[in-house]
């Protein structure tokens, strides 16, 4: 058993006490400053694993007691005077959406929560929108997700989902117009609940396409402000590709960034979808009672298969979908196998390609939650779900789960370049 590493630190006011997770800290004595939200005696904070928490001993001295290794003190406040100036500049109702653009761990989900609590001051309810469907802190991977937030936070994942678009993939680049109109949709249904002041935090591609799509995003959404973390070369052709109307505000990176690497991103993703899926049943739904929104077989006409291609293949079905053809065979294939020929693209499909699935739940054309497909056959479908409540259409995404939440890509849905 390991033994729990706790210590009492003293924290000068003027200091701020840097954590790293996995850790909890409690306020034994006095209160600090997280992010923008005051936290007093008694309170007690849990920091993720890869996460690093800012404790600034804002008004008085304060006395932490930590359980965690990893900490150190530094001076001052950690949050840069740019991102104080430009929250002031943005907390009048007449300034309803706030966007937030910048690389990779540049400080992009550290500024929306500090935001959404300086927010808080002004208004009773402040919405945030996720709209980075690989490391999304409100929601599941693969989606965009939106909450709303009514009291201080420390860490977006404190937000409860209400309201998703299921993407089914995590890398932006591969969707980049349907992701953009699903942050779209997501800022209206905030609007039309009566929201009236939303931050939207984006993914970090910055790549000149990553930068053309969020420039094509901004000027579809038109926010009020956009805060960049961007450097100048990116800030430059970023600025050059969005409307000369909209305001653009320039904030500096914080101090002390926490830089995680492509390994720990997916053990973050891991975590998520461990935790999303902890409380989840097991639901039996006949074919009949759902609709499968993009599935080749179920979506798809019959078509048959060229001899030249049929040899040493058993077909169970072929159809054709979305100007492609799929295969499926009665043998177990870890990934599709991709053919082009003649001009078109022929997918084979195992058996049971669809175990494992990562899938988006609506109802009445919105969606719920999301779940794994556990099986599929031409009578029923059994869906694993923390979704209490029911759903009449499924939309598959291209990631596939292990038992232990290992996430493998799986591009059934093959795009001919």
């Amino acid at each position: 058993m390991k033994r729990v590493v706790r210590n009492r630190v003293n924290l000068r006011i003027g200091k701020t006490l840097l954590v790293d997770g996995p850790a909890t800290v409690q306020v034994a004595e006095g209160m600090v400053n997280v992010m923008g939200a005051v936290f007093a005696e008694g309170s007690t904070l849990k920091i993720r694993r890869f996460r690093r928490t800012p404790f600034y001993a804002e008004h008085s001295d304060a006395s932490l007691i930590v359980d965690g290794k990893n900490y150190q003190i530094v001076d001052g406040s950690t949050i840069p005077s740019s991102w104080i100036e430009c929250a002031e500049k943005t907390a009048g109702d007449d300034s309803k959406l706030i966007a937030i653009v910048g690389g990779t761990d540049s400080g992009k989900t550290s500024l929306a929560t500090f935001l959404v609590n300086y927010y808080l001051n002004f208004q009773g309810e402040v919405g945030i929108v996720d709209g980075d469907p690989g490391q999304n802190d409100l929601g599941v991977p693969g989606t965009v997700s939106a909450g709303i937030v009514s009291k201080g936070l420390s860490d977006l994942c404190q937000v409860r989902p209400e309201i998703i678009e299921f993407i089914g993939l995590t890398a932006p680049e591969t969707v980049a117009v349907e992701l953009n109109e699903s942050i779209a949709r997501v800022i209206r249904r905030l609007i039309q609940r009566g929201i009236g002041k939303i931050v939207l935090n984006t993914d970090g591609w910055i790549s000149p396409s990553g930068l053309k799509q969020k420039a094509d995003l901004m000027n579809m959404i038109k926010p009020c402000s956009i805060l960049s973390l961007l450097g100048e070369e990116d800030y430059r052709l970023f600025a050059s590709e969005i409307d000369r109307s909209l305001n653009i505000i320039r904030v500096e990176a914080p101090p002390y960034v926490k830089r995680r690497s492509r390994t720990q991103r997916r053990l973050l993703r891991m975590l998520n979808y461990k935790r999303h899926f902890a409380k989840s049943r097991l639901v039996k739904k006949s074919i009949n009672e759902v609709m499968f929104i993009n599935h080749p077989f179920m979506n798809g006409e019959s078509t048959t298969l060229p001899e030249s291609l049929r040899k040493g293949l058993e077909p169970l079905e072929v159809k054709s979908y979305m100007g492609r053809t799929y295969v499926r065979i009665r043998e177990k294939l870890e990934e599709p196998v991709v053919t082009e020929i003649e001009g078109g693209s022929i997918i084979l499909l195992g058996e049971d390609w669809e175990r494992g699935l990562l899938v988006g739940l609506a109802k009445g054309g919105s969606f719920l939650g999301v779940g794994i497909i556990e099986s599929l056959t031409d009578k029923e479908v059994v869906i694993k779900t923390p979704l209490a409540s029911g759903f009449d259409s499924i939309k598959l995404g291209e990631i596939k789960l292990d038992s232990t939440f290992n996430e493998k890509s799986f591009h059934w849905s093959h795009k001919s370049k």
